[in-house]
């Protein structure tokens, strides 16, 4: 038994899936909305007897350890690590083996980088560093936990990476370095951006001197998109889930400000707004959403997106207006109280009628007039008829206005909402396995081997040749089935549980031969290819050929109409 079978032998995938996603029993499985893309059907099914989780839309999943690598954007050592210790496995490692593999890890690079940083700023070199944060006022206890650094020499920290047996190329495609003798950060106070487990996934260097950027980010790569990922949730997520609430800020100095101030269930956001994915992450943990984003012109542009993204989410919209101050991070320096904010915090509703007040002439019919109709395009968007109806009545007692009439313009705003809605757009494609694969997956969960090489007309070679036949092969050859291959064959067992729920034993044989049916054809075609290479269209023996494969066909249930010759 592998090691990743004797995790997953002990660790239940439904175990795994609930802890990100609200599941229902359906029949002998369970089913969820998608954690992975957003739908309003469930389509991602879990099945406790196959210890898999699949969806059957966007086809993502696998079992235990996939779901996490998958849901977390880890690595499978990570993910297999995280599920051993929880099943009381031991991970048994060569040192020597590690040494030579440590170079493919990205983790561990950017881990290291991350105590190299940390340490460099308590050091001689790091005074200026130090100077500035302190004068931010950032403490040692705050420094410590968002692990914060700096980069005093453009070539230490690569001497430093190679000394721990990685590659030079490797370090340099990291994005950590512009060159082998340039740190890309040379010179800034480094703040490391983490993923929800609290590995490090990227940097953001502040520049100390003058110059440009002030602020410089690290490039997307395979484990960091700035749209996934959320400043500080790794160590803000168990106060979000105790809570329920979460506090949105832009950036990380406010992210920082309002953890050392007791407010441990913020997070900051590196691009211009909350994102669907961001959403789709923190509804995991919250139902409230605060939004606090800067007062300036960009910060109320995010906002007013960040709503937009939020519709429909499932979460309550609160929006927190700083007074008199540019961001949260100047408020508390300030002393104030963000609990006092928190409870003078406004509906979506409020804030766009106070925001509006600065666009529109509240004191004339018109202005009034453009707010509500700006108010009722952002209620068009929301599908439950309890929120409508909330904002609705929120809008009518604001203006004075009866809730008839606004439910008239509603209406209006509503069809053309759901017009632009049914408009054509590029479709997930649904998961759907191969003719083959499906047909293997037939022969092993109904038993139908021998009732498969009763009828099968060709050779295991002819299906070896076939190009995505061979899981098929591997199944009626009676080869040793590896690990891949076993969770891709109980996908397909859970895909034919959902898609064919009668498994009459009639119903199955009529399904099995008609899957048959389109193997052979596939086979049939193969065979005709290989007899036009050899023979002349302006030949007999071109007519015997086709005379052959009709006949062949007919035999195999195959019309002459279905068969291009």
């Amino acid at each position: 038994m592998s090691l990743s079978q004797e995790i997953e032998s002990r660790i239940a995938i439904l175990d795994v899936v609930n802890r990100y996603v609200q599941t229902k029993k359906a029949g002998v499985n369970y089913k969820a909305l998608c954690p992975f893309h957003n739908e309003k059907t469930p389509s991602f099914v879990i099945s406790p007897a196959k210890n898999i989780a699949k969806c059957f839309s966007c086809g993502v999943g696998g079992g235990p350890i996939r779901f996490l690598m998958e849901i977390e954007k880890i690595e499978f050592r990570e993910a297999a690590g995280i599920l051993a210790k929880e099943a009381g496995i031991e991970l048994k490692t060569n040192f020597s083996a590690q040494a030579t593999e440590k170079w493919k890890d990205i983790y561990l690079l950017y881990r290291l980088a991350t105590e190299w940083y940390y340490e460099n700023l308590f050091s001689e070199s790091g005074n200026e560093a130090l100077l500035y944060l302190q004068n931010r006022g950032i403490s040692r206890e705050t420094i410590e936990k968002f692990a914060l650094g700096f980069s005093s020499n453009p070539r230490d920290l690569m001497q430093f990476l190679k000394s721990q047996w990685f590659d030079e190329k490797f370090v340099v495609d990291s994005g950590l370095f512009v060159s082998p003798t340039r740190d890309k950060f040379f010179g800034r106070v480094m703040f490391p951006i983490a993923n929800t487990m609290g590995n490090t996934v990227a940097f953001t260097g502040r520049i100390l001197q003058n110059g440009e950027p002030k602020y410089l980010n690290s490039p997307a790569s395979r484990i960091f998109d700035k749209s996934s990922i959320l400043y500080g949730l790794h160590l803000a997520k168990q106060m979000i889930a105790r809570t329920t609430e979460v506090f949105i800020v832009e950036g990380q100095m406010d992210t920082i400000s309002l953890h050392q101030a007791g407010v441990t269930n913020a997070v900051g956001i590196s691009g211009t707004a909350l994102t669907h994915d961001h959403i789709r992450i923190l509804k995991r943990f919250a139902k409230i959403i605060y939004l606090a984003l800067d007062a300036d012109g960009a910060g109320v542009k995010a906002t007013f997106l960040s709503i937009e993204n939020l519709l429909n989410s499932d979460l309550e919209i609160r929006v927190i207006l700083i007074p008199e101050w540019k961001d949260p991070d100047e408020f508390i320096k300030s002393g104030g109280d963000f609990e006092v904010l928190k409870a003078t915090s406004l509906s979506v509703v409020d804030y766009f009628i106070k925001m509006g007040g600065q666009e529109y002439n509240l004191n004339t019919l018109v202005g009034q007039k453009q707010l509500i109709e700006k108010c009722l395009e952002l209620v068009a968007h929301i599908s439950s008829p309890i929120e409508v109806d909330f904002y609705i009545k929120q809008l009518a007692e604001a203006f004075d206005i009866s809730r008839d009439a606004l439910y008239e313009t509603f209406s209006h705003k509503k069809r053309a909402v759901q017009t632009k809605q049914n408009q054509p757009t590029q479709k997930i494609q649904k998961f759907s396995p191969n003719i083959f694969s499906l047909l293997g997956a037939f022969i092993t969960k109904f038993s139908l081997f021998d009732l498969f090489f009763e009828k099968f007309a060709y050779t295991m070679e002819d299906i070896f040749s076939l190009p995505d036949a061979w899981l098929l092969y591997r199944i009626v050859s009676k080869t040793d089935l590896d690990e891949s291959d076993t969770e891709e064959l109980s996908t397909i067992e859970v895909y034919i549980d959902e898609n064919y729920p009668d498994q009459h034993p009639d119903i199955v044989s009529r399904q099995f031969f008609d899957l048959l049916k389109q193997l052979h054809a596939e086979l049939l075609e193969q065979e005709k290819n290989k007899m036009l290479e050899k023979i002349s269209p302006d030949s007999a023996e071109y007519l015997q050929a086709y005379a052959y494969l009709v006949n062949k066909g007919r035999q195999l249930g195959i019309q002459p109409g279905k068969f291009n010759f």
